[in-house]
């Protein structure tokens, strides 16, 4: 069906030079609203081209977004999760490189407010205290939460002198208000959660050095094949690869925000060497690291606009 004329998208993109907020550990990439009426079918051509996707082959993204629906309800799906009903008042959070997909209802449509950022702080908090297990925080009626996301985006669209800094705490605020109500694993659970929930912030803090799983493993006084299932079920990846995952992580915002050389940003994420990180990049991205980076350039030209 045709969107009725109900339809509204506002998306604001930050400054492609972010350089002292990528230093500043948490950059905020976008951040935007959309009100999708009943009857219409999504995403519509208006979504915003970086982030659209079919719900057919779902979408894989390089950053972490914050989702949050204010009226209707619809259905929300990952690698690490079956089907999920949305409701209003529900957030729904995303997470670099894990596949997922979501849409509206056709009766009811639905309001989303939503903001996408990254950076070294970012991982740190979106590690500790957020799982993609359980990526579904029952919020409630919260027009804090909206009004977060607007001056955000008003921010970002204003670009005023420190704005993207200033950008950077209404997510880091966005993240405090819903904290508390994020889920917790149940008592039989707790214990195992709280070790592998520490190994993920080990790995998140040490992606650079070289790491022995093994170890890791031990320290937390489990076995290595214990370790390896659990890690498995609390975040969709084995351990090795949820650190590659990291590292590569990190490695895209290096080329996209610097002018490191790819060997320097191959010995800052922790690869052993330029030909392991190169082969490994393109495997994860579909195209070798200077290729990425030349892309990612050439999707620069396009205007910082609304949309």
């Amino acid at each position: 069906m045709n969107p009725s004329p109900e339809y509204t998208n506002t998306t604001v993109y930050g400054s492609p030079d972010v350089n002292d907020t990528i230093r500043w550990g948490l950059h905020v990439i976008a951040a935007g609203a959309s009100k999708i009426p009943p009857g219409s079918s999504y995403p519509l051509k208006e979504h915003p081209d970086a982030y659209l996707f079919s719900w057919k082959k779902g979408r894989v993204l390089n950053e972490y977004q914050l989702i949050y629906i204010s009226s209707g309800h619809g259905v929300f799906e990952s690698a690490q999760t079956e089907k999920i009903k949305i409701e209003a008042g529900q957030v729904i959070l995303l997470f670099p490189g894990i596949w997922h997909r979501y849409k509206p209802s056709t009766a009811s449509g639905w309001h989303e407010n939503w903001v996408s950022f990254t950076g070294d702080a970012a991982r740190r908090i979106m590690v500790e205290y957020f799982t993609p297990a359980k990526p579904i925080i029952q919020l409630g009626d919260d027009h804090e939460l909206i009004n977060i996301i607007s001056s955000t985006a008003e921010l970002l669209q204003k670009a005023d002198e420190g704005y993207q800094h200033r950008a950077t705490a209404r997510v880091m605020e966005a993240l405090a208000l819903i904290e508390p109500h994020r889920p917790m694993p149940d008592n039989r659970e707790s214990a195992y959660a709280a070790k592998i929930q520490k190994a993920r912030v080990y790995l998140t803090e040490n992606y650079e050095q070289l790491i022995d799983m093994y170890a890791l493993a031990k320290h937390h006084g489990i076995s290595y094949s214990l370790f390896r299932k659990l890690f498995r079920e609390h975040t969709g990846r084995a351990p090795q690869k949820y650190l590659i995952d990291i590292r590569i992580d990190k490695a895209r915002e290096l080329l996209r925000h610097t002018e490191l050389s790819v060997s320097e940003i191959a010995e800052k994420t922790g690869f052993s060497s330029i030909y392991f990180f190169s082969r490994l990049f393109k495997r994860w991205e579909g195209r070798c690291p200077v290729g990425y980076r030349e892309r990612w350039g050439e999707s620069l030209e396009k205007p910082k606009a609304t949309v």
